[in-house]
């Protein structure tokens, strides 16, 4: 079962999302050893995609570790989550 979604994320000077390991684990609902160990193997993806249109002014972070995928919708000017699945 996942962890809680944060309320925000980092956003970097170059405007890239930045999420801890720690919170990337949590985000999967799983150990940070295991989170760290599968990273290593890379059984671990993300995709930050920019919205376009209607939704310029958004982030997509999609997280995926074997079978869960976990995704955040974020305001790119403040890191504000607004969506969470």
């Amino acid at each position: 079962m996942a962890g809680a979604y944060p309320d925000r994320v980092e956003i970097d000077a170059a405007g890239d999302v930045a999420l801890s390991a720690e919170a990337a684990a949590s985000l999967l609902g799983i150990p940070l050893d295991a989170f760290l160990a599968d990273l290593r193997a890379g059984a671990v993806y993300s995709v930050v995609e920019r919205g376009e249109g209607e939704d310029a002014g958004r982030l997509r972070l999609t997280l995926r570790r074997r079978a869960t995928e976990r995704v955040l919708v974020v305001e790119a000017a403040t890191g504000r989550v607004i969506e969470a699945r």
